[in-house]
């Protein structure tokens, strides 16, 4: 799903939370940032946690940027298809999330390739300013929904976060999101608690979830068998044996609206598998 960041020059990370961002995100790391009235923009493919630790301390560290790492959903793994994107020869974007756009017309390129390419850059070939017009930045953010955040930066040093107040805040920079990094290990909470008695649906806001009576106790029905196993010790076979229903699951959890967080119980199972069970330890100990 990725992770996209926004740092002042002030953020100093730990190689601790940088191996974690690794351990999710293998699929490349990109970085760009304004000086002397350029935009520089640098990609990797790390192999390890080491180079991935090491290419952001040589081009990230110290400095005002964003920087995204990837772990693939559309298009191949490759630099072309390593964020940031080109939008104009002065500004690039990058993206979390996945776009309903999809990527049809050239499945080797990614969604958000395809993005740029229909959407956001004639727009901003045609008027740079729009960067700094709240109202198009919003009618952006309405369009690809809460689940999806670009960040786009210019020569200028001017950065724009679309849905940025679906991100958080960690170390004094902006993050996309907490599905993508072990945020419970570094004292965040990666979604909201609630009483089992609860449905666990209601207070995230996603009416889509509850639905008809029908779909509403289907999940209710996913959340008490997922707790049972919890209980038994056995949740990582259920995962196994119920990768849909884990997928659903997940995505409440983590507040994610687009399902798309759920494409990890195919990539990440054992991330998987600690979140669910974050989730109910943390309701269990009354957080």
């Amino acid at each position: 799903m990725c992770l996209l960041v926004h740092q002042p020059a002030s953020t100093r990370f730990s190689d601790e939370f940088l191996v974690d961002v690794y351990s999710a995100n293998r699929d490349g790391l990109g970085v760009m940032f304004s000086e002397g009235g350029k935009l520089h923009v640098y990609k990797v493919l790390p192999k390890t946690a080491r180079e991935f630790v090491d290419f952001y301390r040589a081009y990230a560290e110290g400095r005002e940027c964003v920087w995204h790492a990837r772990m693939m959903t559309h298009g191949d793994i490759n630099l072309d298809n390593c964020h940031p994107y080109r939008v104009t020869d002065r500004v690039h974007l990058a993206h979390n999330g996945i776009l309903a756009t999809g990527n049809d017309w050239d499945p080797s390129r990614s969604d958000t390739w395809h993005f740029i390419r229909n959407v956001i850059g004639p727009a901003v070939e045609s008027r740079e300013s729009l960067l700094l017009d709240d109202e198009w930045l919003s009618f952006i953010g309405d369009l690809i929904g809460g689940g999806n955040k670009l960040g786009l930066m210019s020569a200028d040093g001017v950065v724009a976060i679309i849905n940025r107040q679906s991100g958080v805040t960690y170390s004094g920079a902006w993050l996309s999101n907490t599905y993508a990094w072990s945020a419970h290990r570094f004292g965040m909470a990666s979604a909201p608690v609630r009483s089992y008695a609860t449905p666990i649906w209601e207070g995230y806001g996603l009416g889509d979830y509850s639905g008809s009576r029908s779909r509403g106790d289907s999940l209710l029905k996913i959340t008490r068998a997922a707790r049972n196993c919890y209980a038994r010790g056995t949740l990582a076979q259920w995962v196994q044996d119920a990768p849909s229903k884990a997928s659903r699951l997940l995505s409440v959890i983590e507040d994610d609206p687009t399902g798309a967080t759920g494409e990890r119980v195919y990539k990440n199972p054992d991330w998987v598998v600690e979140s669910i069970g974050d989730y109910f330890e943390a309701e269990v100990a009354g957080f």
